[in-house]
């Protein structure tokens, strides 16, 4: 079995064990809301262009062994939802910055390294400017790349 059940596939169980209850005790079956088959979603397309995940991936890799980069990661943001065991649903905040970069970075002069990664169709959303805008004014090294050469030519030109 795969993961986590879908309400479904619940509702149909229960489904059956009313019907068998109802014929052992002779009473009029009860019919439970069971929704619709969700519909399926179209698979990807490949554009045979690398996702912006993929670009990450790559820029990081470079990064750990870049010879200007004391260290650097991946700075996760957004909300997501996490299920305590009492089965409760919890909100986490990854990050209270807005348009904080994916990339975060110490360069081995001390500068700060943010690098925001976009696909080749990806756009920056203005919170992410203003972010990468801040860096630079304070000194830092920031910049959008889209492929890992950009982000050679980026600590190339800056450091």
């Amino acid at each position: 079995m795969r993961g986590r059940r879908t309400l479904r596939e619940v509702m149909t169980d229960h489904q059956r064990t009313e019907d068998t209850l109802a014929a052992l005790w002779g009473k009029p079956r009860r019919e439970l809301p069971i929704p619709a088959e969700p519909k399926k979603r179209a698979p990807a397309k490949p554009s045979g262009e690398p996702t912006e995940a993929e670009i990450l991936r790559a820029i990081i890799q470079l990064l750990q062994r870049h010879p200007r980069v004391a260290q650097c990661w991946r700075q996760n943001s957004g909300t997501f939802q996490e299920r305590n065991r009492d089965g409760s649903v919890r909100y986490i905040r990854a990050n209270t910055q807005k348009g904080m970069s994916d990339i975060m970075g110490i360069l081995k002069d001390g500068r700060t390294l943010a690098i925001e990664v976009k696909s080749r169709t990806g756009r920056m959303r203005p919170g992410q400017e203003e972010f990468l805008q801040t860096i630079r004014s304070a000194g830092g090294v920031a910049g959008v790349c889209r492929s890992v050469e950009d982000a050679v030519r980026l600590l190339e030109d800056k450091t």
